[in-house]
């Protein structure tokens, strides 16, 4: 379990207070109020910690905890109309801390009648704070127009391309990973988004206030209107008053795009990885199976961001977005997971990269972006689909598509993306049965030519079977770096009961031409006749 250091365990979340810094510093923190107290230092965090800052949240858990407060699901007419106030004026409080009295909230009445007091600094977190980059970020003015130039395509009104500039600090994971490109491309195309995570900074400049040696400011922001959003908050309802003090935001659905439909992420520092066969230079050493965040330090920039698990908030799109990598250069890369290193540091930092940090850089992962985007996908597909419809109308066979899926990410295997432009790789289950007998194709996409794959075919007893199995069929697929786990398949099928079909030849690396798709059909359909005798 990750770790936030200068913290008890089993630390308890009661109130979110104001954001200060002092006020010839450049640090935002965040007054909480806790339980137990701290064990150094005073009971506040850094902003790069938004992404665990959740009323009723537990820091540093040594066991499960049950999750407080009533959950309630509620659409959403229009945000920027909700009336804003302070906490202390809600009913819903289950006690006066005086940190957090003057925390703004939204508050509206819903059409049943229930008052619901909703945080601004909880709608921010869910929005936009992440990843511990977007949490920081929020309060440097400017940030994205200095870190991102935006080009809209003049022939194709649904394409754009996105230039990461030389000087940016947001982590290379966000452009490699699908979901966070996806939220990204959001922020930065959608002008209601943009617009609402902008104005972070705005309001700080225009109601925060110095005391002392102190910049102290209590956190509002204009909200994107989210029209017909459906919440799903975890809270603590008054009966008495029927009013909801909202803890949690755990789900965004349903979230509007004005973004075109594919955009391209392009830096001149990306670039397709070409293993070489030799072993990986930098990254030799195993990471811990747990973390402890030292708030103290800068990271050194030496390593890719280590992931440790933030508040998950699911988001959902109302539209699947394409999103991909352009890189415009190849390097050679060691073989993943074969290095004898030794085990890295457990102590990492969530602040920026320094010259003088010494810990390892890393990323809280508070996103979990599920929008339905299979459909973007099933193009690459084309030819085996085909394959498979020939086999229908030239040979009789029955074919049903029973799985359309991603492969998971597993470790520190990157081949669960495609090595071109870091879009998911996806594979196909199909079962095809053949003079009564039932055979169970299963196709990778590897049209990047990352890896020569064939097609596995396994005769099982049941769809069930090899239903159930999948999700272990992918962990194992991906730790033989793309390569089929022959000996798993003799365990669950056994010996003889599994079989590879080669792909038609092709002058073009992964790619199958169009007119050998009879002729694979044809040799598909003699090769699974004969193992149907």
């Amino acid at each position: 379990m990750d770790r936030l250091g200068g913290f008890e365990d089993n630390t308890w979340i009661n109130g979110i207070g104001s954001v200060f810094k002092r006020a010839d510093g450049s640090q935002w923190g965040v007054n909480l109020s806790i339980y137990p107290r701290k064990t150094r230092g005073s009971d506040s965090v850094l902003l790069s910690q938004a992404p665990i800052l959740v009323r009723k949240n537990v820091i540093n858990p040594t066991r499960p905890f049950r999750r407080q407060g009533s959950e309630i699901e509620l659409a959403v007419d229009n945000l920027q109309k909700w009336a804003v106030g302070n906490l202390e004026e809600s009913s819903a409080k289950e006690r006066d801390l005086p940190k957090e009295r003057k925390s703004r909230c939204f508050v509206n009445t819903l059409p049943d009648g229930m008052t619901v007091y909703l945080p601004q600094f909880e709608l921010a977190r869910a929005l936009f704070f992440h990843n511990a980059y977007f949490s920081r970020a929020c309060l440097e003015h400017g940030i994205l127009q200095n870190e991102f130039s935006v080009e809209h395509d003049a022939t194709n009104s649904e394409h754009a391309v996105i230039t990461v500039l030389p000087n940016s600090t947001c982590p290379d994971n966000v452009f490699s990973d699908p979901g966070y490109r996806r939220y990204l491309a959001w922020l930065l195309l959608d002008n209601d988004a943009r617009l609402s995570y902008e104005s972070i900074s705005k309001a700080q400049l225009e109601s925060g206030f110095n005391r002392g040696s102190y910049r102290i400011w209590n956190f509002e922001f204009e909200p994107p209107p989210l029209q017909g959003v459906n919440l799903k908050v975890r809270g603590n309802l008054d009966t008495e008053t029927n009013t909801l003090l909202v803890y949690e935001i755990t789900e965004l659905t349903g979230i509007p795009t004005g973004v075109p439909s594919d955009v391209e992420f392009f830096s001149p520092k990306f670039y397709v990885p070409e293993l070489s066969g030799g072993r990986g230079g930098r990254g030799g050493d195993y990471r811990p199976p747990n973390h402890e965040v030292d708030e103290d330090q800068d990271s050194s920039g030496e390593n890719d961001p280590v992931q440790i698990d933030g508040v998950k908030t699911k988001v959902e799109f109302a539209k699947a977005v394409n999103t991909h990598k352009t890189a415009r250069k190849r390097k050679k890369v060691g073989s993943s997971g074969n290095s004898e290193g030794g085990e890295a540091s457990s102590l990492v930092s969530t602040e920026e990269q320094s010259p003088m940090g010494d810990l390892p850089s890393a990323e809280w992962d508070g996103l979990d972006e599920t929008t339905d985007d299979m459909h973007l996908y099933a193009s690459k597909f084309e030819s085996f689909s085909k394959m498979l419809d020939l086999l229908v109308t030239n040979h009789q066979c029955e074919v049903e598509r029973l799985a359309f899926r991603k492969l998971p990410s597993v470790g520190r295997c990157k081949m669960h993306l495609m090595r071109d432009d870091s879009t998911p790789r996806c594979w196909m289950l199909a079962r095809v049965t053949v003079s009564g007998s039932q055979f169970y194709l299963m196709e990778v996409d590897t049209s990047d030519a990352a890896k020569s794959l064939s097609i596995k075919v396994v005769m099982a007893s049941s769809e069930k079977a090899v239903i159930e199995l999948l999700s272990e069929i992918e962990i194992k697929l991906l730790k033989k770096s793309l390569s089929w786990p022959k000996n798993y398949f003799d365990s669950e099928f056994g010996d003889g009961t599994h079989f590879s079909l080669t792909h038609q030849p092709s002058k073009k690396e992964g790619v199958i031409k169009r007119n050998s798709i009879a002729r694979w059909s044809n040799n598909t359909y003699r090769r699974l006749l004969s193992y149907s005798q």
